[in-house]
């Protein structure tokens, strides 16, 4: 069986290709909650903050085991003949869910993007391709739907390694000349990410081409990112911003460009130290989970 979170949560048999979806919003929080720490003793402490937050019911503990016995019965349900109810096991302290990392869509994408990182340097288009198949394992935003604090963290780490997998394959696109068929995807990346800059600066390169010089703002000038081709107006042939060519005074002299390359700095500079910053709270918040 397949346990599918890169999307909405579910189970998958491989031997009858038939999916499961939970429909309890608690047996969600659980199973996610589980998967988030796979084959370890997640206490029973941290499975009600997953559950109920703050605000526990009376009796906790019977709540808990109440909703533990219907996602087994759910288990067997979607893996009839297999592990099923085998696969999670409770403790005095709490409950482990017992999986193979082959049976997690997450862990079959690391080690898709592994392979192509491994390859990137030998063989640049096969390495693309990989990770465009590793991408292909995504149906939605990770483990959508109701969840706790352990998955939420866990959520935001994937949606990360998807984005550095994303850059990563219009890298290797850039580095074997498929400026133009990127584009598009660059479009989209820059439009629903507008804080991330690698991907405005590899759409700088994009669009000008393989053996030009991109804009030494990533194209940050390029006003605003159209959507589509029909919406390139006031664009030159080649995609580039037809007033850069042109310039205004303070380009000609080289001060405005100047300015623009201290503004691009500063917020690589800001992003760079928004991200260190959240994956240190992350960090801490799985591991307050975890104890």
């Amino acid at each position: 069986m397949q346990f599918r979170m890169l999307g909405p949560l579910q189970m998958y048999d491989d031997r009858r290709r038939a999916v499961t979806e939970l429909t309890s919003p608690m047996q969600q929080r659980l199973l996610k909650a589980l998967l988030a720490h796979p084959n370890t003793l997640v206490p029973t402490t941290a499975l009600v903050r997953e559950l109920w937050g703050g605000r526990p019911p009376d009796k906790t503990g019977n709540a808990l085991q109440a909703h533990a016995s219907r996602l087994r019965r759910a288990m067997e349900r979607a893996e009839p003949g297999g592990p099923g109810a085998a696969r999670l096991v409770a403790r005095d302290a709490g409950y482990l869910l017992r999986v193979g990392p082959e049976e997690l869509d997450s862990a079959r994408f690391r080690l898709g993007v592994r392979r192509a990182r491994a390859l990137a340097g030998s063989d640049p288009e096969e390495a693309g391709l990989l990770l465009r198949q590793a991408l292909g394992r995504w149906r939605g935003d990770a483990l959508a739907g109701p969840r706790g604090p352990a998955a939420d963290a866990l959520a935001v780490v994937l949606e990360q390694e998807r984005l550095g997998a994303l850059e990563a394959v219009f890298e290797l696109a850039l580095l074997t000349g498929q400026h133009r068929r990127i584009v598009p995807e660059l479009r989209e990346a820059v439009l629903a990410h507008p804080a991330r800059p690698r991907f405005r600066e590899q759409l700088g390169r994009a669009l000008a081409g393989p053996h030009r010089t991109p804009p030494a703002d990533g194209g940050r000038t390029l006003r605003p990112v159209p959507p589509s081709p029909g919406d390139d107006a006031g664009s030159g042939r080649d995609g580039r911003d037809d007033r850069d060519d042109r310039g205004s005074g303070a380009d000609r002299d080289g001060s405005g460009e100047l300015d623009r390359l201290r503004a691009l700095v500063e917020r690589i500079a800001s992003d760079q130290h928004a991200l260190r910053s959240a994956i240190a709270q992350l960090s801490e918040l799985v591991g307050r989970t975890a104890a």
